[in-house]
C-alpha cells in the first residue's frame, strides 16, 4: 500500500480542489442533513459544529434558530464560512483541544466523515473526551461516518468522473485491514495541469464507536444508516450515531 503523510489534514482542506468539491454539495442533501440534526437538538440550543469547514451545516443550523459555534483546522475554509456567516463564533483550532469551557454546548455535531484523522486511537478518544467535556449534562453528540461493513463489501479500488467545470477527477482507494484505515488518492486533471492529493482516516465499527463514546460518558441512543432516519444495515454507506452525555 502507498503511504499518506500522517499530518495530511493540516493542509489538505486548503486546496482549490477541495474547496470546489466542498462548495458544490447538493443543497437538497444539506437540507436533509440539517433537518435530521435540528430535529434531535434542543430547540434554540448552543451548538458546536466540530470540523465546520465552509459552514455548510453551521450556517443552515443558525438559520433554524440555533446559537452556533464552529471549529476547523483550515484557515482557508473558515474564511469561506465567515463570509457566509459573519455572526457565528467560528474559530481556528484542533478538535483534540477545544477552546471552550466545560459544559458550553447543548449539542455537538460532526458531519461528512470528519473523524478518525489522527495517527492513533488514543487521539481519537481524546476528541470524544473533549466533546463530552464541552457538552452540558444531557447534551447530544451526533457523528456521521462511513459504515465500515459497507466499505469493505463494496470497495471500488478506482473510479473517475467529470466535474461540472470539465475537470477530470480520478480516485484510487485502499483499506488497511490491520490498521482499520481507509486511504484515498485523488488526481485532478484540467487545462491547468495535473494535481495530486491524498488522505486517510480510521474507520471504526459501530461497536467500536459505541464503546469509545461510553468510555467518555456518552450513551448511544440512536443509530441510523442515513440522514433520512433509515435503519443501518451491512450495506448502508453511512452510519449516523446519536449519543447523549450522562446527566450530572
Amino acid at each position: 500500500m502507498s503511504s499518506v503523510d500522517p499530518r495530511w489534514f493540516e493542509t489538505f482542506f486548503d486546496s482549490d480542489d477541495w474547496l470546489s468539491l466542498a462548495t458544490s454539495r447538493d443543497p437538497e442533501r444539506t437540507e436533509l442533513e440539517t433537518g435530521f440534526l435540528a430535529g434531535r437538538l434542543p430547540p434554540g440550543g448552543r451548538i458546536l459544529d466540530l470540523a465546520c469547514g465552509t459552514g455548510r451545516i453551521a450556517i443552515p443550523l443558525a438559520r433554524r434558530g440555533f446559537d452556533v459555534a464552529g471549529i476547523d483546522i483550515s484557515r482557508r475554509v473558515l474564511e469561506v464560512a465567515r463570509s457566509e456567516g459573519p455572526t457565528l463564533d467560528l474559530r481556528h483550532g484542533d478538535m483534540r483541544d477545544l477552546p471552550w469551557d466545560d459544559g458550553s454546548f447543548d449539542g455537538v455535531v460532526n458531519v461528512w466523515t470528519a473523524f478518525g484523522y489522527f495517527e492513533t486511537q488514543a487521539e481519537d478518544e481524546r476528541v470524544v473526551a473533549e466533546v463530552a467535556r464541552v457538552l452540558r449534562p444531557g447534551g447530544v453528540f451526533m457523528l456521521d461516518a462511513v459504515n465500515q461493513s459497507a466499505l469493505l463489501r463494496n470497495l471500488r479500488p478506482e473510479s473517475w468522473s467529470e466535474l461540472d467545470d470539465g475537470t477530470l477527477f480520478l480516485e484510487r482507494r485502499e483499506f488497511d485491514l490491520v490498521a482499520g484505515r481507509a486511504r484515498a488518492y485523488w488526481t485532478f486533471v484540467d487545462a491547468a495541469g495535473r494535481r495530486e492529493h491524498s488522505f486517510e482516516h480510521r474507520v471504526y465499527t459501530l461497536a467500536e464507536y459505541r464503546a469509545m463514546f461510553e468510555r467518555a460518558g456518552l450513551r448511544t441512543i440512536e443509530v441510523c444508516g442515513a440522514f433520512d432516519g433509515s435503519e443501518v444495515t451491512l450495506d448502508t454507506w453511512r452510519v449516523v450515531i446519536v449519543a447523549q452525555r450522562d446527566a450530572a
